[in-house]
C-alpha cells in the first residue's frame, strides 16, 4: 500500500501522475475509465474525476489542476481539498503517484 495516509494529504503545490502501467481511456461522452492491468482493476470516471486525471502527467499541480477544471466547469463548485482527497483515493488504490 502507499505510506501516506489521510493525515499526511499532500498540498496545493504537489505534482501527481498515473502510476506506471496505469491507463487512462476517455469515453466519448467525456467520462473516461482508468484501469491496470498489473492490478487487474478498473475505475469509471465522470467528466470532472476524468478530466482532473487528465491531467496526471508529473508537471500538473493540485492547484494548477483545480484552476484548470474550475475553467472548464465555471458554474460548478470545486473544492481543493474534494480534488486531493480523490486523487489522494486513487493514489491509496495504486492508480496514482505523487511525484
Amino acid at each position: 500500500m502507499n505510506e501516506r495516509d489521510e493525515t499526511s494529504l499532500p498540498g496545493p503545490g504537489s505534482a501527481f501522475s498515473l502510476a506506471p502501467g496505469v491507463r487512462l481511456e476517455p469515453l466519448g461522452d467525456g467520462s473516461a475509465v482508468l484501469y491496470s492491468r498489473e492490478l487487474d482493476q478498473s475505475l469509471s470516471l465522470n467528466h470532472t474525476a476524468a478530466l482532473l486525471c487528465s491531467f496526471a502527467d508529473g508537471r500538473h499541480t493540485v492547484s494548477s489542476a483545480l484552476q484548470e477544471i474550475r475553467e472548464v466547469f465555471p458554474h460548478d463548485t470545486v473544492e481543493e481539498t474534494a480534488l486531493t482527497a480523490f486523487l489522494s483515493d486513487l493514489a491509496a488504490r495504486q492508480f496514482l503517484q505523487w511525484v
